[in-house]
């Protein structure tokens, strides 16, 4: 039997998980109150007049910024009273909705994250979203995966690294993508079950000690040829959603390897990798959609380009190498 073990959101992008006991979701909305609120870097294209969506490498995050894991906090949706706290206690507890209170959040999270030459701006979506994605995906993890990989790697996996929405059990290891292109239905709500959802340097992070200890993405991607881990669902029904309703699928249950990316790019000479979100640039094959044909070179994208995944600029990449 699969069941939902676990409801999670994320009212400011970057900071800690609040647990749920239930909530409603809303056909093709994202979760509710998940990274309703976001630290913008200073200078980037997104202000508190216009808090538009845009790329993770844009905002304060873990990818960037993993000192951010070094505290705990939560925002009441009600109030919008914030509170953040460490292992020694409380350390702010400020309001949302005070232009002063804002100030002094921002500059909280600049002492938290001093590589940023100025302090942080706090945002609110107006009728949206700062999640990774544009589009309203609600996100979900399999902790069999998890306990599958833990087994081939020999170190434990918090779970909570990926910061999604959903976590459920009792299905075999990677089996939610074979549910790609399908439909789910978890207690009384459809899913569609959207894609496969690529990782990024912020699971490198323990959630809990701040440290980046591992190589979650550049481990997968040696181990399988991708950097895949979970998937994304888009909400077809209105209704409530709780901690143990049942989640129903179609298709063998069966234990499956996940299928190697398919058009993967080649490691080695030609190739660049993100050290943020794990993006490969292919110099052989170029981003022909995004008007960069093929065999340009690295040297050759233009200065200000930005990794497509995550929106880091060049200096964030290094050359792809064989392991």
């Amino acid at each position: 039997m699969t069941v939902v073990t676990g409801l999670y959101h994320y009212p400011i992008k970057g900071l800690s998980p609040q647990p749920l006991a239930s909530v409603r979701v809303v056909a093709g909305r994202p979760f509710p109150f998940d990274r309703i609120f976001a630290l913008a870097r200073p200078g980037v294209a997104v202000t508190a007049e216009e808090p538009k969506w845009a790329k993770k490498g844009l905002f304060v995050m873990l990818m960037l910024d993993e000192g951010l894991a070094s505290v705990r906090t939560h925002l009441d949706q009600e109030t919008l009273l914030l509170t953040i706290r460490d292992n020694e206690g409380l350390l702010l507890s400020a309001n949302l909705g005070d232009a002063a209170s804002r100030r002094e959040i921002e500059n909280f999270f600049h002492r938290l994250a001093p590589t940023l030459r100025s302090a942080p701006v706090l945002v609110r979506a107006r009728d949206g979203h700062f999640m990774d994605k544009p589009d309203n995906v609600i996100s979900m993890i399999n902790l069999a995966t998890v306990r599958a990989l833990e087994q081939l790697w020999g170190y434990t996996i918090d779970p909570l690294r990926f910061r999604s929405n959903i976590y459920i059990d009792g299905v075999a290891p990677w089996e939610e993508f074979n549910w790609v292109g399908g439909d789910i239905r978890v207690g009384e709500t459809v899913f569609r079950v959207d894609r496969r959802n690529g990782r990024c340097g912020a699971t490198n992070v323990d959630p809990a000690s701040g440290r980046r200890d591992l190589d979650i993405p550049g481990s997968l991607r040696k181990a399988f040829g991708h950097k895949d881990l979970g998937v994304y669902l888009v909400a077809r029904s209105d209704a409530e959603l709780a901690v143990g309703d049942m989640v129903e699928h179609a298709g063998s249950m069966s234990a499956r390897k996940p299928v190697t990316q398919v058009g993967a790019p080649a490691a080695g000479r030609g190739a660049y990798i993100c050290n943020g979100c794990y993006f490969v640039y292919n110099e052989a094959r170029g981003l022909p959609l995004a008007g960069i044909s093929a065999g340009t070179t690295f040297v050759d994208l233009p200065g200000n380009w930005q990794c497509p995944d995550c929106g880091t600029d060049k200096t964030t990449f290094r050359p792809h190498l064989a392991s």
